[in-house]
């Protein structure tokens, strides 16, 4: 394992993050939906990247800022294509039991919708992303960091853990839609931080990483079964036939996948969080340690 410090090593995954995402905003291969997509994710990434180390990150509050509001202009752009996307997934996990374009006035709703998009307002929010991620490429060399070693990001991993913990807890209890959306926004950081702190053990942490990856999916697939039955109902009405049929199949589907992320979270987020952070720092103190 390296022995490049923490701070070192934050600032040079920024920078490879932010110059990756600059690549594919400019990449004219990339449709549109695809540079919105990815730009959203490296959002979402600098946002876990900065949330490891907040408790001792003085910049957190100004960085965490700049990609929460940035990713929120890319928000409604995302959705008109993930729920088609949800029409797809819906599709085929009940194709045994729908008729042939049984959701075929839904779709094509939705694909005027999408179509309907203004694509230079989609580009000028692009563009201010370009700028939001030079200005922050701007800003990396100067972060510095209050703690060094496993102090310098054990208590932002163990807070984002233990808001994960407390998330599945209430969404466990609640069984609402908007608590397991909830759920899922900590614990994609704390997948994310998984994957950034690979290489303590990397047979561990990536088997650990790929269960978080899952969890994130089906929480994901979740939230956006929420979002399609709510658009049926505003572009189709409460009372029409492919709204009802929706409604039946995305309640029945969301249900599946809340046993399977509550049996799969159980088992990510069994120990206490300060259990957590202690093994985390462990694994990196030995990972450093020369083999004698």
């Amino acid at each position: 394992m390296s022995d490049e410090s923490v701070d070192a090593g934050i600032r040079r995954i920024a920078i490879s993050q932010l110059e990756t995402g600059l690549s594919e905003l400019r990449d004219e291969t990339l449709s549109q939906h695809q540079r919105v997509r990815q730009a959203r994710k490296r959002c979402k990434k600098m946002r876990g990247l900065v949330r490891l180390v907040r408790p001792v990150f003085p910049g957190f509050e100004t960085e965490n800022a700049a990609f929460r509001d940035a990713a929120r202009t890319l928000s409604p752009l995302r959705d008109a294509s993930a729920v088609l996307e949800s029409v797809d997934a819906l599709e085929h996990h009940f194709s045994a039991q729908l008729k042939k374009a049984a959701l075929a006035p839904l779709r094509q709703a939705l694909e005027a919708q999408r179509e309907g998009l203004d694509e230079a307002e989609i580009e000028e929010r692009l563009s201010d992303l370009r700028l939001v991620f030079r200005e922050a490429l701007d800003r990396v060399p100067d972060w510095s960091l209050n703690a060094n070693g496993a102090d310098a990001f054990t208590p932002g991993a163990r807070k984002t853990y233990k808001r994960a913990r407390k998330a599945m807890q209430k969404a466990r209890k609640s069984r609402i839609a908007e608590d397991f959306h909830e759920w899922r926004k900590p614990m994609k950081y704390h997948w994310y931080q998984i994957r950034l702190m690979k290489k303590v053990w990397p047979p561990v942490m990536s088997g650990y990483g790929e269960q978080a990856e899952q969890l994130c999916s089906d929480l994901g697939e979740h939230h956006d079964l929420a979002v399609l039955r709510a658009t049926a109902k505003t572009l189709l009405g409460a009372s029409s036939d492919t709204t009802e049929l929706v409604e039946g199949l995305a309640i029945g589907r969301q249900h599946e996948l809340e046993k399977t992320c509550i049996k799969r979270g159980k088992k990510l987020l069994a120990e206490p969080p300060d259990d957590m952070a202690r093994r985390w720092a462990s694994w990196w103190d030995s990972a450093r340690q020369p083999v004698p």
